[in-house]
């Protein structure tokens, strides 16, 4: 007939906790009452971030991450979008200084040119006036004639050989009143006179005349004959 008695070793977990509750309160045989703290030497649990917790952490780093880079390549951006517009500026400023630069450059030969032109055109009128109306030269003979004095000694009058006849009839009895000689030179040109009385002279050649002129229009330059 059995006894009853169940060994300890036997015994389930559940039996030896219900069992250990009537111990005799020897240490290590007492159950901790419920809504007591653990022992001290015993670590607290550590609560560990949940799926949901770390996709939000993530979210909100890649949205601080991603608005830190935006505000910095604006800020980039704006610096270097600013040195492209000074340097554009500046490229701009020196092409309207270049412009300027050659415009009146252009402006200064297109100037001489035409004053040239003017000059050319000028030489050629009086040439041909010279030419068909030799008369011109008159008013210049009286012109020289009267800058010279006629108190100096034996006064001439230089001209060239195609004028003289025309001096002689239409002032040769006023110079021969007055002392004057008529003298036929070949190197003066045709539309003009050289006066000399004693050391004093008056040139009124036509090359003269024509650099006094160009001269006063702030060029120069020298009489040319046309080639023929």
């Amino acid at each position: 007939m059995s006894s009853g008695f169940i060994p300890k070793e036997k015994l389930s977990a559940y039996e030896r906790w219900e069992l250990g509750a009537f111990d005799d309160g020897k240490p290590g045989g007492l159950v901790p009452p419920a809504g007591e703290a653990p022992p001290a030497d015993e670590a607290p649990a550590i609560a560990l971030p949940t799926a949901e917790d770390v996709e939000r952490i993530h979210n909100e780093a890649y949205a601080s991450g991603h608005a830190a880079g935006l505000e910095a390549g604006r800020a980039a951006g704006h610096a270097e979008g600013l040195a492209l517009a000074q340097a554009e500026a500046a490229q701009i400023a020196a092409l309207g200084d270049n412009l300027r630069q050659q415009l009146q450059q252009f402006d200064q030969q297109v100037g001489e040119t035409l004053l040239a032109v003017a000059v050319e055109i000028a030489a050629q009128v009086l040439r041909q006036s010279l030419r068909v109306r030799p008369e011109l030269l008159l008013p210049i003979v009286r012109e020289a004639l009267a800058a010279m004095s006629l108190h100096n000694g034996h006064p001439a009058l230089y001209l060239n050989p195609a004028d003289a006849a025309l001096v002689r009839t239409h002032l040769g009895e006023q110079l021969a009143h007055n002392g004057w000689r008529i003298i036929e030179d070949g190197s003066i040109t045709a539309g003009g006179c050289r006066v000399e009385a004693g050391a004093s002279e008056v040139d009124a050649t036509l090359e003269t005349r024509w650099r006094r002129v160009l001269e006063a229009i702030g060029t120069s330059g020298e009489w040319l004959e046309p080639k023929p």
